[in-house]
């Protein structure tokens, strides 16, 4: 087949190089005798003739006052050509291309539940091209990078299925957020907003999204929370925007109550480092910092002082909880977390403690 025609299944091209070839047929001369009328190089010709290189404007001004055909005419024979090339290019990768894979990793379902798309029946190539759309990427190979200028909070060894839907997760948390606030981030005033942040940790879940939401977002911080997807065993990340501002997002993968706190202290500590970047987030530099981001939260939420005088007593009945986390105005499922944490206590002990949270908004839902 000529390389002047590019097919795929019904689709063809047309290189409007087989035009010049017919012309000079018609003329009855050689590709070098051509040239020299045309005022181009032979092998400018020989390139056009073989499809090896596009008509420009310049040739297109030459052939036309050679043909009579416009000028026109001929940019629109290329361009044709470049735009239908193209079109079989993105029917292979649809049929064909890596992107099946990827796409087969993500769970579309959550895109009908959460409202992106339509609830109806999608083909494998359909759902590629509405995921590309709903994430701005040109294509989904794009998800399979780990995401540099983000820090993940991620509880398992990062994998290429929990990579796709982790960016994934963040990039619907960007749209989300990245037009709420052009409040550049303000770590002094998130430093000392930490006490007032950790007080919320004891109020109704009913009350203190709203108030939580407020405190970061005046600090420059835009809280979203989002319904986990599936695979991607993300329950937090950080990222900061061109304009100045930082997403810090949540996901409800686990809902309970210590969880919650502890994920969320985690991200803070991670912004107020001005740590936004995750290595490849299996390296050593990576879990590095997620243990300096994870004292942190354990320190803030529950000070080494008051918790060595705690272990000491030995003493973790329910009452024993209790009475501590009044003590140190904490949520009560905190303490329990970090007691079972650190092996003091079973998972399946006083579970009564932990409320669920259904934590899923962005400032002003």
């Amino acid at each position: 087949m000529s390389n002047k025609i590019v097919e795929y299944k019904d689709l063809i091209a047309f290189h409007p190089g087989q035009y010049v070839s017919e012309l000079i047929e018609d003329y009855n001369v050689t590709q070098k005798e051509f040239a020299e009328r045309l005022g181009v190089s032979a092998k400018t010709v020989s390139k056009l003739v073989n499809a090896e290189e596009s008509i420009s404007k310049e040739t297109a001004h030459k052939l036309a006052k050679l043909s009579g055909v416009s000028m026109q005419t001929w940019l629109n024979l290329q361009n044709a050509y470049d735009v239908k090339v193209a079109e079989i290019v993105e029917q292979k990768e649809l049929e064909e291309g890596s992107e099946k894979e990827i796409c087969e990793m993500i769970d579309f379902k959550y895109f009908k539940a959460e409202g992106y798309v339509p609830d109806k029946r999608y083909s494998l190539k359909e759902k590629i091209v509405e995921l590309r759309k709903i994430l701005s990427v040109a294509s989904l190979e794009n998800l399979t990078s780990f995401n540099h200028l983000v820090s993940y909070r991620n509880t398992r060894e990062f994998t290429t299925k929990s990579i796709v839907n982790s960016n994934i997760m963040l990039e619907l948390a960007s749209k989300k957020a990245r037009d709420t606030t052009t409040t550049k981030l303000n770590r002094r005033k998130l430093e000392r907003s930490l006490p007032d942040l950790r007080k919320l940790t004891r109020q109704d879940p009913e009350v203190f999204p709203q108030r939580l939401s407020d405190i970061l977002l005046d600090c420059g911080v835009v809280l979203v929370g989002l319904p986990a997807l599936p695979n991607a065993n993300l329950n937090g990340a950080t990222k900061k925007f061109g304009n100045g501002s930082a997403l810090l997002l949540l996901t409800d993968r686990n809902k309970a109550s210590d969880i919650f706190w502890f994920s969320l202290f985690h991200e803070i500590g991670h912004i107020l480092e001005n740590d936004f970047s995750s290595d490849d987030g299996n390296s050593e530099s990576y879990r590095r910092s997620e243990e300096e981001a994870d004292r942190f939260a354990k320190d803030l939420l529950i000070s080494p002082k008051d918790y060595e005088a705690f272990i000491k007593k030995g003493n973790f009945d329910k009452s024993d909880i209790l009475r501590f986390a009044e003590e140190i105005d904490i949520h009560p499922s905190i303490v329990l977390g970090r007691l079972q944490k650190d092996q003091y206590l079973g998972y399946e002990q006083f579970r009564e403690l932990k409320v669920n949270y259904y934590f899923v908004q962005v400032h002003g839902d």
